[in-house]
C-alpha cells in the first residue's frame, strides 16, 4: 500500500481525523511492523541460522518415540498466503444522539479499537451451502524441504537475537528489561572459558506475526519474500477474499447496523468487533474461515452444547417461534423433553434436532455473523448482568426478534448511543444494587438483609429458565411482557417493572439444616450402620445369659460346657431393624428442611410431598413391628421367672420347659420370621436411601415438558458423564474406602466399645448412698447412663472421622498409583527422564507432525534446551560455569573436520552414578525446574499444532492492592522496630547462590558502564586478571555489591536490586514478567519450527525477523491485568505501574474511571477503560484509553475480585483464558508447553462437516476448564511457608489428580485455563453476590459442572504460586476459606450437587469439599465430647467406690473378682480413654500422609523424610491443631452470624515481631478462650484420674493457647518479652479516657458488635471506621450461641453435683439430716461476681458523673483511673471467690477446680443470654464507653438516646468486668508459661532457625537503638521485669501455699449454710 493510499484512510467515525501510519488504526493486539522497510532481501546464504552441522542425515528415527514421527504421504502440504492488498478508503458515518452524557456523544478515546479501513468486494456468494463443508483441505502444514547444498556452511550464530536486542533504543527482552548486561559479556565469558562456542538459537526470545493463512492461493514459496512483507492484515487468517465467507468490511457493517438500531456504545462496538475478529482469526488459522464462522455460531447460538439453544428449549420459546426441541442425553429425555401433543413422534429429541439444525442450516453466513455480533454486543455492555447467562439469552432473543422485524428494518433515525445501557441494563442493575444496598446518610451501605431475603444474580437468572418464569415479567399495570408481540418487546423493555417480576427461587437460610438436606446420604450411611454395629455387639441388652455362651465361662455352669440357652435372635434382629428407621427419619428431616429452602409451588410440590409420604411409610414399616416383636421375643421354651434383670450377671442358666405353651411357641416363631423380614427390609431400604439421590425420587417421568421437579436439570443437573474407565476407578475407590472403613470400624470402634458399654449399662449405683437437695438420688443413680450417652455420641463422631481417615489413605494410594500410570513418578522403571529429554522435546514440544524439515532432531532440540538454560542464567539461577556445562556446544569433528553439535553431558550424567559433576547448585530452584521439565515430558501430552495454527489466548490477572514492585526502602531497611532482619538480608540467606550470580552479573554491567558500554570483551579479558588480585582486595572492592547489590546509586543499579528482590517476593512484577514468557515461548517455537522463515527474513538479529516474530506473538497471546484501583494509586504504585508498561508495552491494563455527576447529588458515571504501553500520553501525564465503555453503575457490588474480573473480561481476546493471581510466576520451559495444554480442550481437530448438517456427528461434551499444578515458591521461607506449600502439593496436585479422573474436580482459580465461550455464555468465570460468593472461583467450577462442562487436570504443566508466610496471614487466609465454606453450605449449588449426584460422585464431591470442613467440625467436637466424657469418668472415679485389683472384662468370669460388692470397675473406661486418644491422634497424624507419599513419589524417600522431619522439628503438628480450630471457629461463626468478607492477608515476609496484645486480641475468640475452657476440664481430669495418653491432649490444648506466640518471630527475647508485658498492661487500660482502637475495650466492643450490630440511623454524619456491621439474627444464633452454652453449663453442673452427691449424705448425718445443695453453691459462686460487678459499676458511674467533668480538666486520665479501679476490683473478686470455694471444699483441689469450671460455663451461658437477647445495637465509635468512665455524656450526639444508652452501657460494663478478669488471668497464665523459654540460652537463635529455617547467623541481629532509647528500654525492662516476677510469685503462692499449709479457716455458720444451700 502506498503512503498516499494510507493517508486517504478516513477515521471510521467521520470527522477530520487522519491516520499517521499504516497501522495506526489497528489495535496493538495485532501488528506493529511496516513491511515497506523490508522490500528486498539480498543474498541469504551467509545468514543460515544453523550451518552445515544441521544437515546431517536424518538417521535412526527408531531411537525416538515412533508415534510422534509417523508421516502420511497423502497429507496436503499446501499453505495458503494471506491477501495483503490495499484498503480502499471507508466511508464514515455520523454519530447518533447519545444518552450517556447530557453534553451529547460520549468522548472518544484514542483509536486503538477503531475498525480497520473498509474495503468492498463484489461477486461473492456469501450464502454458501455448508451442509457438507469439509475442512480436510485446510490442514495447514509447513512444506519446507531443504537440502544441504542449498546454503553455505556457516557456524551457528547463537546470540544473533541478543545482539539485535542490545542495539540502541531496543529494550532487553528479559525480566531485568534494559537493566541487564549485554549479551556480548556472556559471549566473551563463554568463549574465554572454552575454545568452542555453543550453538542453537537460544536467543529466540522474540514474538512473531503470522505469515500464513488458510487460503487456496497455492504453495507457499519462501523465495517470495514480498508475500511475507505484505502480510500486514490485522487478522491474517481472515484476509483471503477467496476463502472468507464475509469480509471484515461486511462484518463491520453488521456491527454498525446493530449499533445504529439498538443503541450500543461506540467503544463497545469497536471492542466487540476486535474481539469477534480475533476469535475468527484464531479459529480460521486451523480450519477454513467458513468453518470458523460456523463453529463460532455453533458455540454461541445453535450448536449441540450452546447455552442459548438449551435455554431456548427450557423456556419453551418454540411456542413463540417455529417449534423446536433440545438435544438432550437419552437418559434425560423422559424427564426433560416433550410436550403434550397429538402426535408424539413430532416431539421426540430426534425431531427437535432435525428441526433446529434445519433452521440453523437455513441461516445465511451474514445472519450467522449478525447473531454472533448481536450476542457479543449485548454481552459486552451488560456490566453486572454478565453473571446472569439466561437473562442475556432472553435479551438476545428479544433483540433478535426486533432486528429481524420490519419495524427495525424501516427505522431511519439511529438509536441514541447508550439507549441499550440506559433502557435495558441500568434498570436491571439498579434492581440488583438496591437489593444489596441502601442509602444511609447519603452513602450506599449494605443492607441488613441476609441472603434468604436478598434477590441475587442466581434468583434473577432462574426466572428466565422456564416459561412460567417468563410469564411473571410484568409492567406497572400488571400486564404481562410475554403477551406483547415479539417484534415490539425490545421497545417495551424499559417499561418492565422488575421489582414486581423477580422473586426468590432458593432461600439461602443461615442454618445447619442444610447439612441434613444436602448431605442426608452421608448421615444415613454412618448413623444407621453404626446402630447396626452397636446393637449387634451389645447382646447384653436383649440376652441376660450372653456370658454363658462363652465356653471359658464358669458363671452358672461348668467350664468348657455350653448349656442349652434361650434363642434371643428375635430381639436382636428387631432391635437392629428398628435402627434402620434412622435412615428414613434422616431423609424425612432433610426433606422437611428442604421445604424451607425451595419455594414450594404447584410445579414442584407433588414430588416433594410424595417423597415425604414415602419416608413416613418406610419409617413406620421399619419401626412398627418392633413394638410387637419385642414383647414376643423371649424364647417360650424356657422358664424366665428366675431371671434378675438388675444383676450384673445371671448366676444360673434358665430351666428348659418340658411342655411349653404351643400357642406361645407359634407366636414366638412368627415373631422370629417377622423380625428377620423386618431386618432385611430395613437393610434394603437403607441401601436404597443411600444410593438414591433425594431429588431423583419421584422425579417426573412424563414426556411433558411442563412436568418439572424441584430442580431444572437442564441448567442445574446436566452433569458431564464419566467414561467407563473413570467410573470404574470411582467405584473402586469408594468400594475400597468403605470396605476398609466398615471392617476396621467394627473392630476398633464398635467391638472394642463393648466392655465400657456393658459395664456402664449394667452398673447400678445405690440411691441410698448419694443424694442432692432438690433433686434427690435420681442424678447419681443415672450418672452411668449420662456418661454412656456422651461416650456413644463420641464413638459415633469417631465413626464419621474414621471414614475421612480412610478417604485420605485410599485417595492417596489411588493418586500415587495414577502417577505411576502417567509416568510422573521417579520410582517408575522407565524413568530415565534426563537421557530421554532431548528426544521428548522434539517429539512432544515441537510440532514435528507438521514439519517436513530435514534437520537433525538434536538441532531443533538444542535451541529449546539452550533457550531454557539461558533463561535460567538470566534469572541468576545458574552461574556461567553451570551454563557452560548445560549448553549444547558446536565442536569440530575428529573425523571430517566439520563442525558438529555436542550435547551436554548432563543428559547422561543424571542416570550414571559414575559422573560426579555439578550442573547446578544442589537443591536449588534450577534443579527443581529442570527436573520437573524433564519429568513432565515423560507423561502423555496432546500433540501440538504449529504456532501459526494455535489458538489465541489471554492471561487474565485481577489486581487490587498487591505489591507491584518492591521499593528500595522496603528491601534494605527493617520494616519496624520489631524487625531483626531486612528483606534483602533474608532473601540473600534464602537464595545465596542466586545472589552470588546476581552480584557477578551486576559487576559485569558496572564494568560495561565504566568502559564506554559495548566493550564487554575487555571485561571478559579482565575476568582472568582478577585471579591475580589479592583476595582481601577483591572482597573490599566488592563489599557494596555483596551487601546491597550495587556500588553506584544510579537508577539502573538500584532498580536491578529491586527487581531481584521482587522476583523472589510475591509481587505483580514477578507475575507479569513470568507470564510474559508466553510471548518468548511463542517466538522461540515459531523460530525453531520455521528455519526457512528465519533465513528468508535475513537471519537472526534482523529487524525484519523481529517484526515478524513480534506480530505472531501479539496475534496469539494477550495479557490483561484488571487494575481496579489504577487511578487511585499512590505515587509509588503509579511509578511501578508505569515501569511495567514501559518494560512490557504489550501489557494491557483495564481499570475503572469515575467521572463526577454534572448534577448535584447525582451518582458518578463509571467507565471501564483499557490502556497499554503504546497508549498515547496526554498533557496530564495519563495514558489515553483505547476503549472507554460506560457501565450502568459501580460494578463492585460483591466482594471485589469477581466484579473486577467481570468489568475487565470484555477486553480479553481469544478462545481461552488463563486465570492468574497477582502472586504467581511462570517459566520459559513451562510456557513452551502452551500448545500442548491448549490441546486439552480437544478443539484442535474441527469437524469436517457443518455442525448443522444432517450428516454431523454428535459433539463430545465440551471441556470447560483445564487445571494445572502449582508450585509454591514460598516453600523455603520458613516452616509456615513449607506447611502452606505442602497443603498445596497435596490438595492442588495429589488430590486433584484423582478428582479430575473421576469427575469431581471443580475450579479453584489459579492457574486454570478456561474455555472463554463456554464460561462467558454460562455466567462468567466467577460469581459475585456479596458474602455468599466469597470464594468466587469455586462457583464457576460448580456452575460449569452442573451445566455439562468437563473439568480436567494436567500433571505436566505447572505455574509458581506464593502463599501467606506469617502466622496471622496464614490464619487470615484459613479464616477466609472457612467463612467462605460457611457461605457455600448455604448455596443452591451444594443443594443441586448434594441431592442429584450418583453416590460415588457425590461422595467424591462431599469429602473433597464440604466434608473436609465438616471433618474439622467433628474433630473439635470429638475433643469437646472427649473432655466431657473423661470429666464424668473422673467424677465417678473420685465419687463412687472403685473395684480393687486389676480386673479384666475379657475374662468371662470377671464378675466373680469384683471387690468390694457394688464397686465401680474403672479399668474398661481407662482402656477406652487410651484407645480414643490414639484414634484422635491418628486423625491428626494422617494429615501428614499425603504430603509424605507425594514427596516420596516425585522426589524420593530421602527428601520426603527430610521435609517431614523438618516440619515435626518445627512443631508443625501444633500449628495443625491451631489451623483445625480456626477452620472450625470460622465456619461455625459464619453459620451463626454471617458476615463473610474478603480478608486481605498480605503476603510479605513475616519477619516482624507482633505484640502480645495484638496476638491475644486476634486469637482470643477463635482459640484462646476455647483452649482455656478445655484446659480447666483437663486439669480436673488429671487431678482426679491421671492417664498417660492424655498427655497428648495437654499438648494439643496448650497449642491453642501458645501457638500464636510460638510462631511469633523473636518472641523469646528477654527484653522485648518484658516490654511486651508492659505494652499489654497498657493495652488493657487504654481507651477509657479517649477513644483508642488499639485497646482492650475496642477489642471487646468489636467482639460484641458481631452480635449487636451498629446503629444505622443516628444523629450526625459520622460513620464507624469499622464500617456498619449488621445485627445477628436470633434465629440463626439461637442454637449454637444460646442453647449450646446453656447445655454445656448444665452438663458441668451435673458433674459438680454428682461429685458431692455421696459427701452430701455423709455431711447430712452430722447436720441433722439437712442435705447440702451443690446446685445452689455453684449458682451462688457463678452469679455472685456478676451481682458485685453490677453494684461496683453503678457506684463508680455516679462517681464519674459527679467528679468526671471537673476532674478531667486537671486529670486527663480520670476515666482510665476509674476504669482501672473497677477492673482491678473485678479481678480481686474472682480470686477471692476461688479461695472461698476452696475453703468450702476443705482445701480439696479437685472439687475446687470442678467448681471453677462450673463458674466459667455458667457465666458464659448467662452472658450469652444477656448479649444476644438484651443488648441493643452499638452506638457510634466508642462514645458511650468514654462517657461512662469520664462522666461526660454531653456532646456525643446521643440526644434522646442518652438514658437508654446509660442502661445499656451498665449491662455492658458488668459483662466487661467479668471478661476483663478472665483476660487478665488467661493472659498472665500464658505469659508465665512463655517466660520459661526466655531463660533458655540462645533461645532466639534457635527459635528463629525454627521459624525461618535459617542457620543462626549475623543476619538475625538486634535492632540498633540510640543511647537514650537503650536507657529507656533498660529502665522499663527492669521495672516491669520486677513486676512480672512478683506476679509470677503471687500466682505460684496462691496455688501452692494452701496445698502445703492447708490452714484451718472456718466461715461464719450463716454464710456457710447459705453457700451450701441449707436455707
Amino acid at each position: 500500500m502506498s503512503n498516499n493510499d494510507n493517508n486517504n484512510n478516513n477515521n471510521y467515525y467521520g470527522g477530520d481525523h487522519r491516520q499517521n501510519g499504516q497501522y495506526d488504526n489497528v489495535p496493538p493486539t495485532q501488528y506493529l511492523g511496516n513491511g515497506s522497510n523490508n522490500a528486498s532481501h539480498g543474498q541469504h546464504g551467509n545468514n543460515d541460522p544453523y550451518g552445515e552441522s544441521a544437515y546431517d542425515d536424518y538417521d535412526r528415527p527408531e531411537s525416538f518415540d515412533v508415534s510422534y514421527y509417523t508421516r502420511d504421504a497423502e497429507d496436503n502440504d499446501n499453505i495458503y498466503m494471506a491477501n495483503t492488498g490495499g484498503h480502499a478508503g471507508g466511508a464514515g458515518h455520523d454519530d447518533g444522539p447519545s444518552l450517556l452524557s447530557p453534553d451529547g456523544p460520549m468522548p472518544q478515546g484514542p483509536m486503538m479499537g477503531d475498525l480497520p479501513p473498509r474495503r468492498r468486494r463484489n461477486g461473492r456468494n456469501r450464502d454458501s451451502d455448508v451442509e457438507s463443508v469439509s475442512d480436510g483441505v485446510y490442514s495447514v502444514r509447513s512444506s519446507l524441504v531443504r537440502t544441504p547444498a542449498s546454503h553455505a556452511s556457516n557456524d551457528i550464530d547463537i546470540f544473533g537475537a541478543y545482539r539485535s536486542n542490545a542495539a540502541p533504543g531496543t529494550a532487553e527482552d528479559g525480566r531485568y528489561a534494559s537493566y541487564a548486561p549485554s549479551t556480548e559479556s556472556l559471549i566473551h565469558m563463554l568463549e574465554n572459558k572454552k575454545s568452542y562456542r555453543p550453538t542453537g538459537s537460544v536467543t529466540s526470545f522474540s514474538r512473531s506475526a503470522s505469515w500464513v493463512s488458510n487460503g487456496n492461493g497455492g504453495l507457499l514459496e519462501f523465495q517470495n519474500g514480498d508475500a511475507f512483507l505484505n502480510a500486514d492484515a490485522p487478522y491474517p487468517a481472515w484476509s483471503d477474499p477467496n476463502q472468507i465467507p464475509l469480509s471484515k468490511e461486511e462484518i463491520e457493517d453488521i456491527f454498525r447496523e446493530l449499533t445504529t438500531k439498538l443503541g450500543f456504545q461506540q467503544d463497545n462496538m469497536r471492542n466487540m468487533y476486535d474481539a469477534m475478529m480475533t476469535m475468527l482469526d484464531s479459529r480460521a488459522s486451523r480450519m477454513s474461515p467458513t468453518m470458523a464462522l460456523l463453529m463460532l455460531h455453533a458455540d454461541y447460538i445453535g450448536g449441540d452444547h450452546a447455552n442459548y439453544r438449551r435455554w431456548f428449549f427450557s423456556a419453551q420459546l418454540d411456542h413463540d417461534t417455529p417449534p423446536v426441541r433440545e438435544h438432550i442425553d437419552p437418559k434425560q429425555q423422559h424427564e426433560l423433553l416433550g410436550e403434550e401433543s397429538a402426535d408424539p413422534r413430532k416431539d421426540t429429541p430426534a425431531a427437535f434436532v432435525e428441526k433446529w439444525r434445519a433452521q440453523m442450516n437455513a441461516l445465511s453466513q451474514y445472519e450467522r455473523a449478525r447473531q454472533v455480533a448481536l450476542w457479543m454486543l449485548i454481552w459486552g455492555e451488560a456490566g453486572n448482568l454478565r453473571y446472569t447467562a439466561e437473562l442475556l439469552c432472553f435479551l438476545f432473543k428479544v433483540a433478535e426478534d426486533y432486528v429481524k422485524s420490519p419495524m427495525a428494518q424501516q427505522r431511519v433515525e439511529p438509536a441514541p448511543e447508550g439507549e441499550y445501557l440506559c433502557n435495558v441494563v441500568c434498570p436491571l442493575y439498579n434492581f440488583l444494587r438496591d437489593e444489596g444496598y441502601e442509602v444511609v446518610n447519603g452513602k450506599y451501605l449494605k443492607r441488613e438483609r441476609d441472603h434468604a431475603k436478598t434477590i441475587g444474580y442466581d434468583d434473577i437468572n432462574e426466572l428466565f429458565w422456564t416459561p412460567e418464569g417468563l410469564r411473571t415479567i410484568k409492567f406497572e399495570d400488571k400486564t404481562l411482557f410475554m403477551d406483547v408481540a415479539p417484534h415490539e418487546r425490545w421497545e417495551r423493555l424499559k417499561d418492565v417493572s422488575w421489582s414486581k417480576s423477580f422473586a426468590k427461587t432458593y432461600k439461602e437460610r443461615r442454618t445447619m439444616w442444610h447439612f441434613m438436606t444436602n448431605f442426608s446420604r452421608v448421615w444415613v450411611m454412618h448413623v444407621t450402620v453404626y446402630w447396626y454395629y452397636i446393637i449387634y455387639v451389645a447382646n447384653f441388652i436383649y440376652d441376660p445369659f450372653f456370658e454363658m455362651h462363652d465356653v471359658q465361662s464358669t458363671v452358672g455352669k461348668d467350664k468348657g460346657v455350653i448349656p442349652d440357652l434361650p434363642n434371643q435372635d428375635v430381639k436382636r434382629y428387631t432391635l437392629m431393624a428398628a435402627g434402620g428407621a434412622l435412615a428414613p427419619f434422616i431423609c424425612l428431616v432433610g426433606a422437611i428442611a428442604e421445604m424451607f429452602f425451595v419455594p414450594v409451588n404447584k410445579h414442584n410440590q407433588r414430588a416433594l410431598w410424595l417423597r415425604l409420604l414415602l419416608f413416613v411409610v418406610i419409617l413406620a414399616a421399619d419401626i412398627a413391628p418392633t413394638f410387637w416383636v419385642w414383647t414376643k421375643g423371649d424364647d417360650p421354651n424356657y422358664d424366665w421367672s428366675g431371671v434378675d434383670y438388675s444383676a450384673v450377671y445371671q448366676k444360673e442358666a434358665p430351666a428348659k420347659l418340658d411342655s411349653p405353651n404351643s400357642s406361645d411357641v407359634s407366636i414366638w416363631k412368627a415373631a422370629h420370621a417377622v423380625a428377620i423380614v423386618q431386618f432385611i427390609y430395613s437393610v434394603l431400604f437403607t441401601i436404597f436411601l443411600t444410593l438414591m439421590p433425594p431429588s431423583l425420587i419421584f422425579k417426573p417421568r412424563k414426556k411433558n415438558r411442563n412436568s418439572r421437579g424441584l430442580i431444572n436439570r437442564t441448567f442445574a443437573g446436566n452433569f458431564p458423564p464419566l467414561k467407563i474407565a473413570a467410573r470404574s476407578i470411582s467405584l473402586s475407590l469408594w468400594g475400597a474406602i468403605f470396605l476398609c472403613k466398615y471392617v476396621e470400624s467394627y473392630f476398633f470402634l464398635a467391638l472394642s466399645f463393648k466392655d465400657p458399654f456393658r459395664w456402664l449399662y449394667q452398673f447400678h449405683q445405690d440411691g441410698s448412698l448419694c443424694n442432692e437437695r432438690f433433686i434427690g438420688s435420681k442424678l447419681c443413680e443415672n450418672q452411668n447412663y449420662i456418661t454412656l450417652a456422651f461416650m456413644l455420641l463420641l464413638d459415633l463422631v469417631l465413626f464419621f472421622l474414621d471414614t475421612y481417615l480412610w478417604y485420605v489413605v485410599w485417595n492417596t494410594i489411588f493418586s500415587v498409583a495414577r502417577s505411576f500410570y502417567l509416568g510422573i513418578s521417579i520410582w517408575t522403571p522407565w524413568r530415565n527422564v534426563f537421557s530421554r529429554l532431548p528426544k521428548r522435546i522434539y517429539a512432544k514440544i515441537l510440532a514435528t507432525a507438521d514439519m517436513e524439515v530435514k534437520y537433525k532432531p538434536k538441532v531443533l532440540c538444542s535451541q529449546i534446551w539452550n533457550a531454557v538454560v539461558i533463561s535460567m542464567y538470566r534469572e541468576h539461577l545458574l552461574s556461567v560455569d553451570h551454563v557452560q556445562k548445560l549448553l549444547y556446544q558446536q565442536v569440530t569433528s575428529d573425523d571430517d573436520g566439520k563442525r558438529t553439535l555436542k550435547p551436554p553431558a548432563f543428559f547422561v550424567s543424571q542416570d550414571d552414578a559414575a559422573f560426579n559433576q555439578e550442573f547446578y547448585p544442589s537443591h536449588s530452584e534450577a534443579e527443581r525446574r529442570i527436573s520437573f521439565f524433564a519429568q513432565s515430558l515423560s507423561s502423555v501430552l496432546p500433540e501440538p499444532v504449529p504456532v501459526e495454527n494455535m489458538p489465541t489466548f489471554t492471561v487474565f490477572t485481577p489486581h487490587y492492592s498487591e505489591k507491584i514492585l518492591m521499593s528500595l526502602r522496603e528491601i534494605i531497611r527493617e520494616s519496624d522496630q520489631y524487625t531483626r532482619v531486612t528483606v534483602l538480608e533474608y532473601l540473600k540467606a534464602l537464595h545465596a547462590d542466586e545472589w552470588d550470580n546476581f552480584v557477578k552479573d551486576t559487576k559485569i554491567l558496572a564494568e560495561e558502564n565504566s568502559s564506554n558500554f559495548g566493550q564487554a570483551s575487555a571485561y571478559g579479558q579482565a575476568l582472568a586478571q582478577d585471579a591475580d588480585k589479592s583476595e582481601s582486595k577483591m572482597k573490599t572492592d566488592d563489599l557494596p555489591f555483596y551487601t546491597i547489590g550495587f556500588k553506584s546509586a544510579a537508577p539502573e543499579f538500584t532498580l536491578r536490586t529491586r527487581i531481584w528482590a521482587s522476583l523472589r517476593s510475591q509481587t505483580l512484577y514477578r507475575t507479569i514478567s513470568g507470564f510474559m514468557n508466553y510471548a518468548k515461548a511463542i517466538k522461540l517455537l515459531y523460530r525453531v519450527e520455521n528455519p526457512e522463515m528465519v533465513h528468508l527474513f535475513g537471519g537472526n538479529g534482523s529487524e525484519r525477523l523481529e517484526q515478524e516474530l513480534e506480530r505472531m506473538a501479539r496475534r496469539k497471546f494477550k495479557f490483561v491485568v484488571a487494575m481496579q484501583r489504577f487511578l487511585k494509586f499512590n505515587k509509588d504504585e503509579r511509578e511501578a505501574s508505569d515501569f511495567l508498561l514501559r518494560t512490557y508495552p504489550d501489557l494491557q491494563i483495564a481499570y475503572l474511571e469515575e467521572v463526577p455527576s454534572a448534577e448535584e447529588g447525582g451518582l458518578p458515571r463509571i467507565y471501564s477503560c483499557l490502556i497499554d504501553g503504546h497508549s498515547e500520553i496526554g498533557p496530564d501525564g495519563r495514558r489515553k484509553p483505547y476503549y472507554r465503555i460506560q457501565l450502568p453503575g459501580n460494578p463492585i457490588l460483591g466482594d471485589g475480585k469477581s466484579d473486577n474480573q467481570n468489568h475487565s473480561i470484555v477486553f480479553t481476546r481469544g478462545e481461552y483464558l488463563q486465570l492468574i493471581d497477582a502472586n504467581q510466576d511462570n517459566y520459559l520451559e513451562e510456557c513452551v508447553k502452551i500448545r500442548n495444554i491448549l490441546g486439552e480442550f480437544e478443539e484442535y481437530n474441527p469437524p469436517t462437516v457443518s455442525p448443522y448438517s444432517p450428516a454431523a456427528e454428535p459433539q463430545p461434551t465440551p471441556v470447560a476448564i483445564v487445571g494445572a499444578r502449582e508450585f509454591i515458591f514460598s516453600e523455603n521461607v520458613g516452616i509456615l511457608g513449607d506447611v502452606a506449600a505442602g497443603k498445596e502439593a497435596t490438595f492442588g496436585t495429589l488430590t486433584q489428580r484423582i478428582m479430575a479422573e473421576i469427575g469431581a474436580r471443580l475450579h479453584y482459580g489459579h492457574p486454570d485455563f478456561v474455555n472463554f465461550i463456554f464460561m462467558t455464555t454460562r455466567g462468567g468465570i466467577s460469581k459475585a453476590q456479596k458474602g455468599l460468593h466469597l470464594n468466587e472461583d469455586i462457583y464457576a467450577g460448580m456452575n460449569s459442572f452442573t451445566r455439562g462442562g468437563r473439568i480436567k487436570h494436567t500433571e505436566y504443566f505447572q505455574c509458581g504460586k506464593g502463599r501467606d508466610l506469617g502466622f496471622c496471614s496464614t490464619l487470615n487466609f484459613i479464616t477466609k476459606i472457612g467463612t467462605g465454606m460457611g457461605e457455600q453450605m448455604l448455596s443452591r449449588e451444594y443443594y443441586w450437587l448434594g441431592t442429584q449426584l450418583p453416590l460415588d460422585r457425590f461422595l467424591t464431591f462431599y469429602f473433597a469439599h464440604p466434608g473436609f470442613h465438616i471433618n474439622n467440625i467433628m474433630i473439635m467436637m470429638s475433643v469437646q465430647l472427649f473432655m466431657i466424657c473423661i470429666m464424668f469418668i473422673a467424677a465417678m472415679n473420685i465419687t463412687v467406690v472403685t473395684c480393687e485389683g486389676d480386673v479384666d472384662m475379657e475374662n468371662p468370669n470377671y464378675a466373680q473378682y469384683l471387690t468390694p460388692d457394688g464397686c465401680f470397675l474403672i479399668k474398661p473406661l481407662g482402656d477406652w480413654i487410651n484407645r480414643t486418644t490414639l484414634a484422635i491422634l491418628l486423625v491428626l497424624l494422617i494429615a501428614f500422609l499425603p504430603l509424605f507419599l507425594q514427596m516420596l513419589t516425585e522426589q524420593g524417600f530421602a527428601r520426603a523424610i527430610s521435609r517431614l522431619g523438618k516440619q515435626f522439628l518445627s512443631l508443625s503438628p501444633l500449628y495443625e491443631v491451631q489451623v483445625t480450630q480456626v477452620y472450625f471457629n470460622s465456619l461455625m461463626t459464619n453459620m451463626a452470624y454471617g458476615g463473610a468478607r474478603y480478608i486481605g492477608t498480605g503476603r510479605g515476609f513475616a519477619t516482624s515481631r507482633l505484640s502480645f496484645s495484638t496476638l491475644f486480641s486476634r486469637f482470643s475468640d477463635s482459640s484462646i478462650y476455647f483452649g482455656i475452657r478445655l484446659m480447666t476440664l483437663l486439669t480436673f481430669f488429671s487431678a482426679a484420674y491421671w492417664k498417660w495418653p492424655v498427655l497428648y491432649f495437654w499438648i494439643s490444648i496448650a497449642a491453642m493457647l501458645v501457638t500464636p506466640f510460638l510462631y511469633n518471630p523473636h518472641q523469646f527475647v528477654m527484653t522485648d518479652f518484658i516490654l511486651d508485658y508492659r505494652d499489654w498492661l497498657r493495652w488493657l487500660g487504654a481507651g477509657n479516657s479517649s477513644a483508642n482502637t488499639n485497646s482492650w475495650i475496642s477489642h471487646c466492643r468489636l467482639t460484641r458488635i458481631r452480635i449487636t450490630g451498629y446503629k444505622r440511623k443516628r444523629l450526625g454524619e459520622r460513620t464507624p471506621t469499622t464500617g456498619f456491621i449488621s445485627r445477628a439474627h436470633k434465629a440463626n444464633i439461637f442454637f449454637t450461641e444460646i442453647l449450646l452454652p446453656i447445655f454445656m453449663a448444665l452438663v458441668m453442673l451435673v458433674s459438680y453435683m454428682f461429685i458431692h452427691s455421696v459427701s452430701n449424705v455423709t455431711e447430712a448425718n452430722g447436720n441433722d439430716s439437712n442435705l447440702n445443695s451443690t446446685l445452689v453453691r455453684a449458682i451462688i459462686i457463678s452469679v455472685a461476681p456478676i451481682v458485685v460487678n453490677l453494684a461496683i459499676t453503678i457506684a463508680f458511674f455516679f462517681v464519674s458523673i459527679g467528679l468526671g467533668p471537673c476532674c478531667s480538666m486537671c486529670m486527663p486520665q480520670f476515666g482510665k483511673v476509674i476504669a482501672g479501679i473497677v477492673h482491678g476490683i473485678a479481678v480481686i473478686i474472682y480470686i477471692a471467690l476461688f479461695f472461698l470455694l476452696w475453703i468450702l471444699e476443705d482445701w480439696a483441689l479437685t472439687p475446687t477446680i470442678m467448681g471453677m469450671v462450673c463458674q466459667v460455663f455458667v457465666q458464659r451461658a448467662i452472658f450469652a443470654v444477656l448479649q444476644h437477647l438484651l443488648l441493643t445495637r452499638e452506638f457510634g465509635e466508642d462514645e458511650t464507653n468514654v462517657a461512662w468512665w469520664t462522666g461526660r455524656w454531653y456532646g456525643k450526639g446521643m440526644g434522646g438516646w442518652a438514658f437508654t444508652l446509660t442502661m445499656r452501657e451498665w449491662l455492658c460494663k458488668t459483662i466487661e468486668c467479668s471478661v476483663f478478669a478472665a483476660d487478665v488471668l488467661t493472659g498472665h497464665l500464658i505469659l508465665f508459661f512463655l517466660s520459661l523459654f526466655t531463660i533458655v540460652p540462645w533461645i532466639d537463635k534457635w527459635h528463629s532457625a525454627m521459624l525461618f529455617w535459617l542457620r543462626p547467623s549475623r543476619q538475625i541481629r538486634p535492632p540498633i537503638y540510640s543511647l537514650k532509647q537503650r536507657k529507656q528500654r533498660r529502665r522499663s525492662a527492669i521495672l516491669y521485669g520486677i513486676l512480672f516476677i512478683l506476679m509470677f510469685v503471687i500466682f505460684l503462692a496462691i496455688i501452692i501455699a494452701p496445698q502445703v499449709a492447708k490452714p484451718s479457716i472456718s466461715l461464719p455458720s450463716q454464710l456457710e449454710q447459705y453457700l451450701n444451700g441449707r436455707f
